[in-house]
């Protein structure tokens, strides 16, 4: 089972994909995550790559937990959610104050003062454009929101999710509904209604994601299902559904499709098309919807990327200080941490020049492969280690130069981020 408290690594990606139905992206993203297949799975891409083909609004969300040091596994997201705002993408970063709180005890004050210190600075001096940053803890959307999911879902279902039992505590009930009303919020009618949404995750947070699109589809009056080659739409959850039904076919009757209703089995059977038309139609009908149901959300749509090693082995942790790298680190600290670094070297210099390294297991061979857009000098790294030219001290020599370099831009663009914060929070909402 997946679990996204847990302090497991996963690495088979390939049985994750077959166990979990985790799609595999296509090359439509030219983007050196999906090009060196760091991002090794998705969930509804498709609607963000027809928003982007038919030039359609479109949302890119992730969250911080305000508990400690941003570090190069954070970045990871970060650097996502800049490419799709790259891409046109309106931006919101949820900061989990009240998950923080209840979790680690931290107050809302020393929240705010981690997250715009540890988190957000570092974003903004990264590339970060002016977005949507909000705390929980003063999001009347999300609170409220969360609390008409609840309704969606039940103990049962959790505890297949996420493996709970009697014993588990009411945060880790309330948490997966939180997180969803943070992504779905998005899509409210005053923050300009339904549209596909992106959320970069690592694998471990599946289950969240399963489970924020489950609540999104349950909450629709359409329901749209492939129909042997064609496209069939049921009207859910109202006692009269005719005015749905008079509603969608006039709309989809002025997009040029024919319609014919069936109003016993509360459906509407479209009979010129295809299936592969289906994210059109829906978005036709959510838009449509989205003027009388209020809870109108497109399932939300996720890339997930493979989780960056830890310089010790195993899984990055901030109990583990030396196994990270924080944002805030000076290049001396990080020099040090990646000199100390275990690697996919051989025991000798001898059996490393006949054998070859072997970087796919290498933590330091990592640090190029996902924190530098050069293709080229990635796979000229990658091939030199193989081929027993490259030697495990000087490629950590060559690692350590290329982080403190963008440790230091990170540091020397601090205090002019910090000045810009304004064009970034938004204020609490009521």
């Amino acid at each position: 089972m997946i679990n996204p408290w847990s302090s497991s690594q996963y690495f088979d990606y390939e049985k994750l994909i077959r166990e979990f139905g985790i799609d595999k992206p296509n090359d439509y993203f030219d983007y050196f995550m999906f090009r060196r297949k760091l991002i090794f799975g998705q969930r509804g891409l498709d609607y963000l790559e027809y928003a982007i083909k038919n030039g359609m609004e479109f949302n890119a969300m992730t969250g911080l937990m305000p508990s400690g040091h941003m570090h190069l596994g954070n970045k990871l997201t970060i650097d996502q959610i800049i490419y799709f705002q790259s891409l046109g993408a309106e931006v919101y970063i949820a900061v989990a104050d009240l998950e923080s709180y209840a979790t680690r005890g931290i107050s809302f004050e020393r929240a705010r003062e981690i997250a715009i210190n540890e988190y957000i600075a570092n974003y903004i001096s990264m590339g970060l454009k002016p977005c949507k940053i909000y705390f929980q803890s003063e999001n009347f959307d999300t609170q409220s929101l969360a609390f008409i999911l609840s309704n969606g879902t039940n103990m049962n279902e959790l505890k297949a999710i996420y493996g709970l039992t009697d014993s588990s505590s009411m945060l880790h009930v309330n948490s997966p509904i939180i997180q969803a009303a943070d992504v779905l919020h998005t899509q409210m009618r005053h923050l300009g209604g339904p549209k596909p949404t992106i959320v970069p995750v690592g694998v471990d947070q599946d289950p969240h994601i399963r489970l924020m699109r489950d609540l999104a589809k349950r909450l629709r009056i359409y329901s749209i299902k492939p129909d042997h080659g064609k496209i069939s739409i049921f009207i859910k959850g109202t006692d009269n559904p005719e005015r749905y039904i008079n509603e969608a076919m006039e709309e989809l009757s002025s997009k040029g499709y024919e319609c014919s209703p069936n109003y016993e089995y509360r459906a509407i059977y479209i009979k010129n098309s295809k299936e592969e038309e289906r994210i059109k139609i829906d978005m036709i009908l959510a838009r449509l919807e989205g003027k009388f149901n209020e809870y109108t959300f497109i399932e939300p749509s996720a890339t997930f990327q493979k989780l960056e090693t830890g310089l010790r082995g195993g899984k990055m942790s901030s109990s583990v200080p030396d196994s990270l790298i924080s944002l805030n680190d000076s290049p001396a600290d990080a020099t040090r941490k990646i000199k100390h670094a275990v690697t996919g070297g051989r025991q000798t210099v001898e059996e490393q020049k006949k054998l070859g390294g072997n970087p796919d297991i290498c933590p330091v061979f990592e640090l190029y492969k996902y924190h530098s857009s050069d293709d080229k000098y990635v796979s000229r790294v990658y091939e030199e280690c193989i081929g027993g030219v490259r030697m495990c001290g000087a490629c950590k020599s060559e690692a350590a130069q290329n982080i403190s370099k963008f440790l230091k831009n990170l540091a020397e663009k601090k205090d002019e981020s910090l000045r810009k914060m304004d064009d970034y929070l938004i204020k609490r909402s009521s």
